[in-house]
Parts: structure tokens; C-alpha cells; sequence
């Protein structure tokens, strides 16, 4: 979006805001000015997949949505890059395996941490990605080996490692199943319900995965009083670990349920 010169009777050229084709905010100088698809080229992310405590599932994730007590919690934590713009960054995600209906239905984002500003701020406004700021996301390989931690605060969050054991070739095919995504937006006037409450949910698609080798892992959530509730998930056993290189591209999403519409808070 490009500002809007006009004319004024004193001739002085001034900033018109284009209300109809803001994107992000600002809207005089969107920090996020280029809308989806957004793609993503040599990506290099960790996966652990690992059980925890069913009693801490449901306290994840929003109705009608149901963690599923028979799959497994996802951690990512990788190296991040754009295929059309040079502009890294590092991001570390919690996932939660649902049910919609009693039916296997994709996954829950429960939290996201980056090291950027602007892929911060525009997964939340646009799609809702809950992430938050971290001072320091390190993603360290060197000989077969990872070591990846998460820094917020000036404390340690997160922290992984990984040994791998195997390359995978050639690398099998998977589902493509949404991510549902709780976006809210709340209201400046004080005890109003939020100005938006969705539930929204998008597919990673294409994801060509390029390099794919299969190891031994370790995670661990790391107490702090910005993050609480991480310590509050134990990691009872990792069941499988995997440090992949992939493309793939983020698209528009849609929205679920609009809770305020239904006349919920």
C-alpha cells in the first residue's frame, strides 16, 4: 500500500491515509506492507514429538476444539528463511494435536516464539499466530548434532537437543492437515468484550520437504514468570525426532467460528 498525495488549498503536499487499502498497521507505513502468500525457501527446523500429561491437554486449547489424548504434542524450533525477501529469522512453536467434532481435525498453535519484530507482528495481526517476542532463539548443528534454546528475558525457556541417526531417502509423503489459530484482539474500552475473538485456521501448502533425517532428542521446558505455563506441561517421553530442510508456503487462511458473532465472550 502507497500513501495517497494530494493537493491542499495551500499547496503544501500531505499524507492521505488509505483506510481502504490498509493491510497492517501502521497504516501510514504498514510494518508488514506485502499480503500473503508468503513462501519460504531452505528452512531448517527441528521437530520433537513427544506425551505429556492428558490432564494438561484440554487447558491448551479453546472449545470447540479438543486436544486428541491419543496423539502426541509437537515442539519445532528451526532456522527460518523467505524465498522472496532477505530477511531471516529464528522461531520456536508449540503444537497440540485436536479434535473437531470427535474427529481428528489438524493442530492447535498454542505459542510461537521469534527473534524478529516483523514476523511477529504480522502472523498475530493477520493471522492470529500467537507469538510472542524472545530475546534469543539459538539453532546450533554441527557434526550430525543440534543444540536449540530459547531465551526470554534473560532466562532459558527451552531447551533441546538432538543426535541424528539416519537419513531418510526417499522422504515419504504427508497429509496436509490445518492449523487452527485463537485470534484476539482486545478492546481499549475498559470490561467491553474483545474487538475480535476467532477461531481461524490455515494450510501449510506446498510443503516440499528436501532433506529429512530421523534421531534421538531431548526437551525441556525451563520455569519463568513470563512463561509459567510451559514448566506446567511435563515432557513425559520423546517419541520421535526429526531435523528436516524444507520449502513451503504460507497462505490466506479462513475464519471458523467467529465467537462474537455467535454471541459468545
Amino acid at each position: 500500500m502507497k500513501p495517497v498525495v494530494t493537493e491542499t488549498p495551500s499547496a503544501k503536499a500531505v499524507v492521505k491515509l488509505d483506510l481502504a487499502g490498509a493491510f497492517t498497521m501502521p497504516v501510514i507505513s504498514p510494518l508488514v506492507a506485502v499480503p500473503p502468500p508468503y513462501r519460504y525457501k531452505d528452512t531448517k527446523v527441528l521437530d520433537i514429538v513427544f506425551k505429556t500429561d492428558p490432564q494438561v491437554l484440554d487447558k491448551l486449547v479453546p472449545a470447540p476444539l479438543k486436544a486428541n489424548p491419543d496423539q502426541p504434542l509437537v515442539l519445532y524450533i528451526g532456522h527460518f528463511q523467505f524465498a522472496d525477501f532477505d530477511f531471516p529469522y529464528n522461531e520456536a512453536g508449540l503444537l497440540v494435536p485436536v479434535l473437531l467434532d470427535g474427529k481428528p481435525a489438524g493442530l492447535f498453535a498454542v505459542v510461537l516464539y521469534l527473534d524478529k519484530a516483523n514476523p511477529t507482528v504480522g502472523g498475530r495481526e493477520i493471522y492470529g499466530w500467537p507469538k510472542k517476542d524472545a530475546d534469543q532463539i539459538l539453532f546450533n548443528e554441527e557434526n550430525g548434532k543440534i543444540i536449540a534454546e530459547v531465551m526470554r528475558y534473560g532466562q532459558k525457556i527451552i531447551k533441546v537437543s538432538f543426535e541424528a541417526l539416519q537419513k531418510v531417502d526417499p522422504i515419504p509423503e504427508r497429509p496436509k492437515s490445518p492449523i487452527y489459530l485463537l485470534k484476539l484482539i482486545p478492546s481499549i474500552q475498559k470490561d467491553a468484550p474483545p474487538d475480535v475473538l476467532k477461531l481461524n485456521s490455515t494450510v501449510i501448502d506446498p510443503d516440499v520437504i528436501k532433506e529429512l533425517r530421523v534421531g534421538k532428542a531431548t526437551l525441556e521446558f525451563l520455569n519463568s514468570p513470563y512463561d509459567s505455563f510451559l514448566a506446567q506441561i511435563p515432557v513425559k517421553e520423546v517419541v520421535y525426532s526429526e531435523a528436516i530442510v524444507h520449502d513451503f508456503t504460507l497462505g490466506y487462511g479462513q475464519v471458523v467460528i467467529d465467537y462474537l458473532a455467535r454471541g459468545q465472550k
